[in-house]
């Protein structure tokens, strides 16, 4: 019986697993839209403590990572074998609260 490679087995796992990781993403998205939508200030910006930090409204760059994270997510559920698409959709997150967390001052 030969070694399975590494990369194929997480293909096999992401496209098992596609709903669930779909819904938890898509659940993640939602929560962090709402707080940002609801507790952020007017403007913000991705690192505020920057010396030449531009600000933009809020509903803009919430906007901005919810579109990213759907956009990948979609491609993702259409495609659940694409392991890039997952990080993509993983990567929007990650910024979503990323600005969250450095905008909010906890």
């Amino acid at each position: 019986m030969a070694k399975r490679e590494w990369l194929p087995q997480q293909r096999d796992w992401a496209q098992r697993h596609r709903n669930v990781l779909v819904y938890f993403l898509a659940i993640l998205g939602i929560l962090g839209s709402l707080v940002g939508l609801s507790m952020l200030p007017e403007t913000v910006s991705v690192n505020p403590e920057a010396v030449n930090a531009v600000a933009r409204p809020r509903e803009l760059m919430v906007g901005l990572h919810v579109g990213i994270i759907a956009l990948f997510t979609a491609l993702f559920w259409k495609r659940p074998r694409e392991i890039l698409y997952l990080a993509g959709a993983v990567f929007g997150v990650v910024m979503l609260y990323f600005m969250l967390y450095s905008n909010l001052g906890v």
